[in-house]
């Protein structure tokens, strides 16, 4: 059958083994076909993608596709071909007469009642394992014949299905049916048996899936390389990203080596070739890292990772503005006086040491995987997309725009340290961000907050607060659904991307507007308007963040919604509590 869909619409609604309302039927993806290639670099992929699978290790899945990808296994990234499209199914092929409620199971064929007026079961089985089966449903012994009654109950348990002649009751609800894997992915009761539920529940089908600022395609992996690579983009964040991008200024020795060894240099080569330069004044003097210089080479490395992530968000020549970058000539004298004392005035007020609007934003929405059943990491067993040659990525690459949030590193020093963690101290904010991301260790997202770091995660669930508030009240300025919107998270350096989501009714250029018009009033709403929750004090007394407050649906936070908590910003010695201006 032929539709027409948007590429986000395929992405989240049409992946291989999920069904799908369609022109009045419901239909199961088979495939894509032929899908293209996404042009991305392979190691920032393949690295995240680990990352990803790691988490659920932790909770008890195989190793074996970790290993596989570390190996140097195949890793392809496709995006839908309009040309082709995808490949669908009906499913599940189980019939219900509109007239008579007579149930029919294969191809339908004309109802006993004469009439041949069918629709759909809406109801599917499923297991935690990964099976999806559509329901088997007894008919009378003597009659062979079957019908449902209209039910008032969307609870599979509930239905009823009885023989259209003696009228006797044959079963109510599905049944028990134990699924062929034979095994338990929770301690809930019964859980070796298939649950049933209405096609479209998340309970039957969960993309697993991930955001990525673009993992860089060979242009723009580029374009960081020639800038100084990883070291110079980690030494553009220590500033606090004033620059417009990194590589500002002479290149260092180990800015020139990074670039040598990127271009396919063994390190020994370039590192001879980096101090001939030097040696002959062509380099710079190294800059200082501060207290990040005595710190792990992980801490180093990821520190590093993050700081490419915002340099690739950069690379585009004039897609980064700052606010200083609004005052020019031509700027209108109302404005003027907006951008030079209220934008300033908000900003301090919100605790932020810069807002910056970036308009060719990449951004990567992935799905590498589903679940049936609970979605969560141990409750259940993640089916991995493969491809012809390994593993594959299903994904949609475009670029919108974001608003890059800069929490003033000072604050957030000090907020940490109001919270009893014992850091350093500091007398300016590059020493504050250097100090942050060497002895700051956020947990991943799938990690229980129970079990992290609790530096890391006090830092993690400030900015993520501050992230989820910023979006609430920013939904409200740029006149769009929370869903909406997408964040995407740099703890390390404490700032988060609040970006148009390739999903919903964004259209661009709304928060270019609220940027260039309304910034300080948006600041102001989110550091003045109301903090308490409308479910309070039961919202305070479990955790300080529910739907009423902070939190937002699966499409915007990347989360989990965990890793949140009213109290981080509004406490008594919360981060907005205790704004002040930033010191340079």
């Amino acid at each position: 059958m032929k539709d027409q869909r948007s590429g986000s619409q395929i992405l989240y609604g049409f992946l291989p083994q999920q069904t799908a309302d369609l022109k009045g039927g419901i239909w199961l993806t088979t495939e894509w076909k032929d899908p293209r290639p996404v042009d991305i670099d392979d190691s920032i992929i393949r690295a995240r993608l680990i990352a990803e699978l790691q988490g659920w290790v932790a909770h008890g899945m195989d190793p074996s596709a970790v290993n596989f990808l570390r190996s140097g296994g195949a890793v392809e990234v496709v995006a839908v071909n309009p040309e082709r499209g995808v490949r669908v199914e009906r499913y599940p092929q189980v019939w219900v007469c509109r007239t008579c409620r007579r149930v029919e199971t294969g191809a339908p064929k004309a109802c006993v009642c004469g009439n041949n007026r069918w629709q759909q079961l809406h109801f599917v089985g499923f297991h935690d394992c990964g099976l999806l089966e559509q329901p088997v449903i007894p008919t009378c012994r003597e009659h062979h014949q079957v019908r449902m009654p209209h039910q008032s109950s969307m609870d599979a348990s509930r239905i009823r299905f009885e023989c259209p002649v003696c009228h006797r009751e044959i079963q109510k609800g599905f049944g028990y049916r134990k699924c062929p894997c034979g095994r338990r992915y929770s301690d809930a009761r019964n859980s070796e048996y298939l649950r049933y539920n209405v096609h479209r529940s998340a309970s039957v089908y969960t993309p697993q899936t991930f955001t990525q600022i673009n993992p860089a395609s060979r242009a723009a992996m580029r374009r960081v390389t020639e800038s100084g690579g990883p070291r110079r983009a980690l030494l553009w964040a220590l500033g606090g990203f004033e620059d417009a991008e990194p590589g500002a200024g002479r290149q260092t020795q180990a800015a020139i080596v990074d670039q040598l060894v990127a271009s396919g240099l063994t390190r020994a080569v370039a590192e001879r070739m980096a101090a001939v330069a030097s040696a002959a004044g062509e380099l710079g003097a190294e800059e200082d890292l501060g207290a990040l210089a005595n710190a792990h080479v992980d801490q180093i490395e990821a520190a590093e990772r993050e700081a490419v992530d915002v340099a690739l968000a950069a690379t585009e020549k004039g897609s980064r503005r700052r606010v200083d970058d609004l005052i020019t000539p031509s700027t209108p004298s109302d404005a003027l006086a907006r951008y030079r004392h209220e934008y300033p005035s908000a900003l301090r007020r919100a605790g932020l040491a810069g807002v910056d609007l970036f308009t060719d934003f990449p951004v990567l929405k992935a799905v590498y995987g589903y679940t049936r059943g609970s979605g969560e990491p141990g409750a259940s067993r993640l089916s991995l997309y493969t491809g012809k040659s390994g593993r594959r990525v299903y994904a949609d690459l475009r670029a919108t725009e974001a608003l890059f949030f800069r929490l003033d590193p000072l604050l957030v020093h000090a907020a940490l340290r109001s919270r009893g963690h014992e850091l350093p101290g500091v007398t300016d904010a590059r020493e504050a961000r250097a100090v942050l991301a060497a002895d700051v260790n956020p947990p991943s997202r799938f990690s229980d907050p129970q079990d992290a770091d609790p530096l890391g995660r006090d830092l993690l669930t400030l900015i993520h607060s501050y992230a989820h508030r910023a979006i609430r009240q920013l939904a409200v300025f740029a006149g769009v659904d929370r869903e909406g919107l997408g964040e995407y998270i740099v703890p390390r350096h404490n700032g988060f991307f609040v970006f148009a989501a390739s999903r919903g009714d964004f259209v661009l250029g709304g928060l270019q507007a609220v940027f260039e018009n309304d910034l300080h009033l948006l600041l102001a709403t989110i550091a003045g308007a109301e903090s308490r929750c409308a479910m309070d004090p039961a919202c305070e007394r479990n955790g300080g963040a529910c739907h009423a407050c902070l939190h937002l649906g699966e499409p915007a936070c990347d989360h989990f919604n965990r890793y949140l908590n009213r109290t981080a910003l509004f406490g008594r010695d919360g981060f907005l509590a205790a704004a002040t201006p930033i010191v340079k």
